[in-house]
């Protein structure tokens, strides 16, 4: 029996869910797959893994004749089933790391629930690295997750200027890759997201710059939200539907203003010659604005997450230092045959300190206004090209003017929350009635007044 799960031409067919104990001494197998009722997938832009969440009905004392322990295997094949012949197919391996609960239906069946990992997570754990690199953050990342984890890295973004000899100091594999990828970033100080998804084997390393200035996936149908309306047969080949949405936390801008996000000083102590250089960060002039005049940010109308004439007392508040940092770097760390290499900590001259300072502005204020949108799953189970963590994907918000033109014209849009955002979550909810994929964007910029869609 397979799980198929059918819905608004959403088919996804669990072919096979194969539990292992995976212990020494020879694996015992079962194929869960006709016992699973549902199933939630986690991806996020910031992690190189997944996770998952898997709930079954025991009604075979399955706990107890596989002697659930902790770190059975779960190899999960799924397959969008368009095409049940050549459709594609998603193959992961989870590590069952602990039982959430277990619930009693009667007397004799009960209803279980499982946490999972990507099994890489598991092997990365069991294996230690003590030893140095050279080369630039992104290059080290692929030596280790291909010699450690038998995983391919795809790099794709802007260059990497940061070469540098580190020592990793007793981590697993992936805790050194994501310590890595704190000091990858592009000449103009653009951050890496390290990250893994549910329709892809290998891991992704892309810069924020990559993701400003893609197409969106969906640039032809965008993402629409009106449930009040009746689509025309027309708007519905316009449009994706979203069938719900959520803002939570969102322009919390003192809280940025806090953290020294805005306006700062931050002062770099060397350890090494006992100076400390000082440089000012105004979050406008430093990184919204480069990101402007390098075309990454929509077009000339377009308006920043930020506004830059915000003011207290007659004074932009980017103008003032409210926040002042002290941090400890160092300099000439490393000599190797008469060249020196910088150090993870090492950055000589104070344009070096900034770019570290605008990835990790621009990172905070990608997650500003976040926002959270169900759809239909099925446009992220068809292949390489619509994976969702690190997509870009245009979302629309109609005015909420109620003398707003409708869909069967060219409607009127809210441009501050319509945008083309980028994918930093998703969950992918597997039902037996339904598919459904939540994904929580963010964005540096809203639409200007010339953007049509």
């Amino acid at each position: 029996m397979e799980l198929e799960i059918a819905g608004n031409q959403t088919d996804v067919i669990i072919k096979s869910a194969i539990l292992s104990n995976n212990r020494a001494g020879g694996a015992e197998e079962v194929d869960i797959a006709p016992i699973i009722t549902d199933i939630t997938i986690y991806e996020h832009i910031a992690k190189p893994y997944v996770t998952a969440d898997i709930m079954f009905l025991d009604q075979v004392n399955l706990l107890q004749d596989i002697d659930f322990q902790g770190g059975e295997k779960l190899a999960i094949t799924m397959v969008h089933s368009e095409n049940r012949t050549d459709g594609y197919v998603i193959e992961k391996e989870f590590l069952i790391d602990y039982i959430k609960k277990v619930v009693k239906t009667d007397e004799r069946n009960e209803t279980v629930m499982a946490h999972c990992v990507e099994y890489t997570v598991y092997e990365s754990s069991v294996q230690n690295i003590s030893r140095s690199y050279t080369g630039a953050p992104t290059d080290i990342i692929g030596k280790i997750t291909s010699e450690y984890l038998a995983k391919i890295v795809e790099v794709s973004g802007g260059e990497n200027i940061n070469d540098m000899k580190v020592v990793i100091p007793n981590l697993h594999p992936i805790e050194a890759c994501m310590w890595l990828t704190k000091r990858a970033n592009t000449s103009i100080g653009l951050p890496y997201y390290f990250y893994s998804s549910l329709a892809l084997d290998r891991l992704i390393l892309k810069d924020l710059g990559t993701m400003l200035t893609q197409t969106p996936i969906n640039i032809d149908k965008p993402y629409i939200y009106a449930p009040s309306l009746q689509m025309t047969p027309e708007a519905m080949q316009r449009f994706y539907n979203i069938e719900q949405f959520e803002y939570e936390k969102s322009d919390n801008l003192l809280e940025l203003i806090r953290n020294g996000l805005v306006g700062a000083e931050y002062q770099f102590i060397d350890t090494l010659t006992a100076t400390t250089k000082k440089v000012e960060f105004k979050v406008d002039d430093d990184a919204f604005i480069p990101l402007a005049q390098d075309n990454k940010l929509g077009g000339s109308n377009t308006r920043f997450v930020y506004g830059p004439d915000y003011a207290v007392q007659g004074k932009r508040l980017s103008e003032y230092n409210s926040k002042v940092i002290s941090q400890v770097a160092s300099s000439g760390a490393y000599m190797q045959d008469g060249v020196s290499y910088k150090s993870y900590n090492d950055d000589i001259n104070p344009s070096d300190h900034k770019r570290k300072i605008v990835g990790a502005a621009l990172g905070q204020f990608l997650a500003k206004a976040p926002i959270s949108i169900s759809v239909k799953g099925r446009e992220f189970l068809t292949g390489d090209a619509h994976y969702t963590v690190g997509q870009t994907i245009r979302i629309v918000f109609l005015d909420n003017d109620p003398s707003s033109q409708g869909l069967e014209q060219r409607p009127t849009i809210d441009t501050k929350k319509s945008g083309d955002y980028i994918i930093c979550e998703a969950k992918h909810v597997i039902k037996y009635e339904r598919f459904d994929t939540v994904l929580v964007c963010g964005k540096l910029a809203s639409f200007g007044e010339e953007v049509q869609i």
